[in-house]
């Protein structure tokens, strides 16, 4: 898929990084140092000894001050005098809601890469005060939701009726840098009933069903991916009009970390059910968490070389911090069903999901979104001028199909 590189940024602004310091939140900030090198940029963060790493390894026009997501008087004031926040704070089932409501207060437009389907619907639900405090909040702009959802529109916007949409995501579960959010999101997604969109409808079908083997471009091809707890199949039908059927199936790899999830799922390991051990009260999520934290120090050195073997021999140097996204849009064009399928296979997953952010917020700082209120990527932003900057640094592949008239 190609496009024209001629979309131009305002850079001359200061944004915030709520969680800068992170895993994919210093992502975010190196995009935008690339992207708007004149914009001065806050990492806002507990952790301000990493913050300051960052700001040592990159220079520029980089700040820091620290932030209590659990405060919203410390988010507020975080935001109150910057041109636009960036929320990379998760998991967002927990922080989604409470930043999303600090932005609204401090009155400052705002994006996430909120990756949660519960806090997606109750942040949509913000829609109407984010809109009296006059701001432009863009929730779930990521790899998966984000990038997919800006797929979806912008192969639907080639039909002239859309029928399905359906979401794909395989990500790596052996990045070293890989943060507790992310686990704990996986292990949220993968757990209970999860809606999606069938027959004009949300019904709730069970997580981790349903396996259906998906061909990401090489070399992520022929990955296995199951229903998952995901935003694409909540936001997509509230504004792409007509569509019937909205999925989202997704999966981690290596294999036995899905084996894993499905054993723990079926034993109730990774719930939010609290329970007691030893006087301290947790869910028994977050001992999960750890546990899966604790790989590389509690599993044998032979059992781990095993598995990076496996990944590297089957995905080369996508193994270690690699990502694969699959979007297909069925419908009608010209009285023809057509089918456009969008695939991406990105070496790096951060880039993946913070560039989209970033990108986002660039476009809303700058004037080039307008709409006030709380939406999805793909209620309020131009596909078009979006995937011109996304290809400069991420190629997406398209492909078209067409059957017999109708």
């Amino acid at each position: 898929m190609q496009f024209e590189r001629t979309f131009s940024l305002v850079t001359k602004m200061r944004i915030c990084v709520l969680g800068g310091a992170g895993h994919i939140g210093s992502g975010v900030v190196r995009a935008l140092v690339k992207r708007a090198p004149d914009a001065e940029v806050v990492i806002a963060d507990k952790n301000l000894e990493e913050a300051e790493e960052l700001v040592a390894e990159l220079g520029g026009k980089i700040s820091t001050q620290s932030v209590d997501a659990n405060d919203s008087k410390s988010l507020i004031k975080v935001m109150k005098d910057v041109d636009i926040a960036i929320g990379a704070i998760g998991p967002y089932y927990t922080y989604g809601v409470k930043v999303l409501k600090a932005a609204i207060d401090a009155k400052t437009n705002f994006v996430d890469i909120d990756d949660d389907y519960d806090a997606t619907k109750a942040c949509l639900a913000l829609h109407e005060g984010a809109k009296k405090a006059g701001i432009t909040a863009i929730i779930g702009l990521g790899a998966t939701p984000g990038l997919t959802n800006i797929l979806a529109k912008y192969g639907s916007e080639k039909l002239d009726k859309v029928d399905e949409i359906h979401t794909a995501w395989a990500w790596t579960a052996m990045d070293p840098f890989m943060g507790p959010a992310i686990i704990a999101h996986y292990f949220h997604a993968s757990t209970g009933d999860v809606p999606t969109y069938r027959d004009g409808k949300w019904v709730e079908i069970s997580a981790l069903s349903e396996p259906e083997v998906v061909d990401f471009p090489p070399p992520l091809s022929g990955i296995e991916v199951y229903n998952v707890g995901h935003p694409e199949p909540v936001t997509i039908p509230r504004y792409i009009k007509g569509v019937k059927v909205v999925t989202n199936k997704g999966t981690v790899w290596p294999s036995l970390m899905t084996e894993a999830s499905k054993i723990f799922a079926k034993l109730g390991l990774i719930s939010l059910k609290e329970f007691t051990i030893k006087g301290v009260t947790m869910p028994v999520r977050d001992v999960a968490v750890q546990f899966v934290m604790s790989i590389p120090d509690l599993t044998p050195a032979e059992t781990i070389s095993a598995l990076a073997t496996e990944a590297e021999e089957r995905y080369g140097e996508y193994a270690l911090e690699g990502v694969g996204l699959k979007v297909k849009v069925k419908g009608e064009s010209q009285r023809k069903t057509t089918c456009y399928s969008y695939g991406v296979a990105c070496r790096s997953a951060v880039v993946c999901t913070a560039l989209p952010a970033a990108l986002g917020a660039l476009m809303v700082a700058a004037g080039k979104v307008k709409e006030k209120g709380v939406f999805a990527p793909e209620g309020v932003i131009d596909s078009k001028s979006f995937l011109k900057e996304i290809a400069k640094d991420i190629e997406v592949l398209e492909t078209e199909e067409k059957a017999g008239k109708l």
